[in-house]
């Protein structure tokens, strides 16, 4: 499990790093055999997950667990959580989702 320290005190490139970390390390072998297109919240503290079949049901069964911890959502066998159809320079933009 990679080691957190505070995340809440984090870059949110660095919670995601984090989250990409632990799903790849733990849970990815599994998930893109068995729930493909599903979205998974990562706890980057516990390092636990949480499947739902939308975004908003993986992070509400997440934070229902554990109220007051960060989140990485990824989505199952696929490159990003969410795809957009225009083009957003976000080169030096941080976004943190709590």
């Amino acid at each position: 499990m990679p080691a957190t320290r505070n995340p809440h005190s984090l870059n949110p490139k660095v919670l995601a790093k984090l989250g990409e970390d632990i799903y790849r390390l733990k849970f990815q072998e599994e998930y893109e055999r068995e729930h493909h297109g599903k979205f998974v919240a990562i706890n980057v503290q516990t390092s636990a997950a949480t499947l739902g079949d939308t975004a908003e049901e993986a992070l509400e069964k997440a934070r229902a667990a554990d109220p007051d911890d960060l989140f990485h959502l990824i989505r199952v066998g696929f490159p990003s959580a969410f795809q957009m159809g225009t083009y957003q320079n976000a080169s030096n933009s941080d976004w943190l989702f709590r």
